[in-house]
């Protein structure tokens, strides 16, 4: 049977329930036990709702409570970092929403608690955990059709409503479609290829609120001419899809969000010299239920920890690539991303 871990959630987000309160039910060993939010009402209102047994009145508050072992964080980005810490150095293990940190001294800041206080620390980056990517992987590794030429990313969507009061408004508080949504091609490409490029450009013109980048630019150049492009945008409809282009297939990575909701995932293929198309799929699953379990097999022992340095690596090329576009860095060659639409 395994050891019941008792989860202490700081800020009540509108992702809570889809993150952490409708996953978690589904795993027997963990449970919610207490939360706080900047107003004891709202978390009063998400307690009274799922059934949370403690409601907090600061955060302090909760990581003084002895009963809690690890704290998942859903703060706005400028605040993830002294909140991390500070749960660290409660003797908490933490799960915090992405980005993790917003630039490389918060990151070296919470590196330095987590290795003098001896507990875990992990970006919630959910689609780390799913099948598809050690799939993608073991294709490029593997050279099932010929060597890597290019990745394409795109990762959009339209605001909502009540978006202009948003910590994504105000460059400050790590906004902008790059901070928001850039994490997760980087993730990617750490994963599929590494992030040793030989060269990295941004572009934006800063054109959203507050001079936010509401769509950016990326692309990172690899040794022997890999190329990979991203462009992030709160100006371009949903779409959230890797296209891989193979000496002999295009390989389509399409809507990687599906498994937020439970759904199932695949991989496309259209082979280039014949035309012909194919499909692999997983079962569905939950991409949070799937994060909360390897979360809580790390603080047993069971599964290896993602490492600090693999994200602070993330972090630091994030920041390259902004700085490049901060600096009015080249114009990048646009190249035209494959939309792969074949039905499921």
């Amino acid at each position: 049977m395994r050891k019941r871990q008792q989860i202490g959630v700081i800020g009540a987000a509108s992702i809570l329930p889809r993150v952490l309160l409708e996953p978690v039910r589904e795993i027997g060993h963990l449970q919610v036990l207490g939360i706080a939010s900047r107003t004891r009402s709202k978390a009063q209102r998400v307690a009274d709702e799922y059934g949370i047994p403690l409601v907090f009145d600061s955060y302090e508050e909760l990581l003084a409570c002895r009963e809690i072992d690890w704290v998942y964080i859903l703060l706005s980005n400028h605040l993830h970092a002294e909140w991390t810490v500070k749960a660290v150095e409660a003797g908490k293990h933490v799960l915090v929403e992405k980005p993790l940190c917003l630039h490389s001294a918060e990151m070296n800041a919470i590196r330095d608690a987590v290795q003098k206080h001896g507990v875990h620390v992990f970006e919630g980056l959910m689609v780390q955990h799913h099948p598809w990517q050690a799939a993608v992987k073991e294709l490029i590794d593997g050279g099932t059709y010929g060597r890597l030429l290019e990745i394409a990313t795109r990762i959009s969507y339209l605001p909502r409503a009540g978006f202009e009061t948003s910590y994504r408004s105000f460059p400050e508080l790590g906004g902008g479609a790059f901070q928001d949504l850039g994490c997760y091609w980087l993730q990617f490409l750490q994963a599929a290829v590494g992030l040793d490029a030989e060269s990295c450009t941004g572009r934006s013109s800063f054109g959203g609120p507050n001079g936010c980048d509401w769509t950016f630019e990326a692309e990172l150049r690899y040794p022997g001419g890999l190329k990979a492009s991203a462009v992030t945008s709160f100006e371009m409809p949903y779409k959230a899809g890797h296209t891989l282009i193979f000496e002999e297939a295009v390989v389509a990575v399409d809507d990687f969000f599906r498994p937020n909701l439970g759904f199932r995932m695949g991989l496309k293929v259209k082979e280039r010299r014949t035309g012909e198309t194919s499909k692999r799929f997983w079962e569905e699953q939950s991409y949070y239920a799937g994060q909360l379990l390897f979360f809580s097999d790390v603080i047993e022992g069971v599964r290896e920890p993602v490492s600090l340095d693999a994200t602070a690596a993330r972090i630091a090329a994030g920041e390259r690539i902004y700085r490049s576009a901060a600096a009015g860095g080249a114009s990048l060659i646009r190249y035209p991303q494959l939309e792969v639409n074949w039905e499921w």
